[in-house]
């Protein structure tokens, strides 16, 4: 592995605690902002690498933020489209815990 993607999964590493704060935040449109950079990495075959398929499947598939019915309503565009990103690369998610959350 060269230095570049082990820089670039050094750099993921750091942004997923950043990502899950926001995904959690009361803040819809923080939320949305968030999503939507989540849904751009995800639409690279790239980010399906083994050490980061936990952290998107928990944070794709979390629902801590949509329990708040005015929130769920504003976010469920990007939050379909977050599912939509992701979609393609369920083969990838091989663990069974992964496979449920998914």
């Amino acid at each position: 592995m060269s230095s570049r993607p082990q820089t670039a999964v050094a750099d993921n590493a750091k942004i997923f605690p950043v990502f899950a704060t926001r995904l959690a935040s009361k803040d819809v449109n923080e939320y949305i902002n968030t999503a939507n950079k989540l849904k751009n990495w995800l639409g690279s075959e790239k980010a399906y690498y083994p050490d980061a398929l936990r952290n998107i499947a928990h944070q794709t598939f979390t629902t801590r933020f949509l329990h708040i019915e005015s929130s769920a309503v504003a976010a469920m565009d990007i939050y379909q489209a977050l599912i939509r990103a992701v979609i393609p690369f369920l083969p990838l998610f091989t663990e069974e815990d992964l496979q449920y959350t998914c």
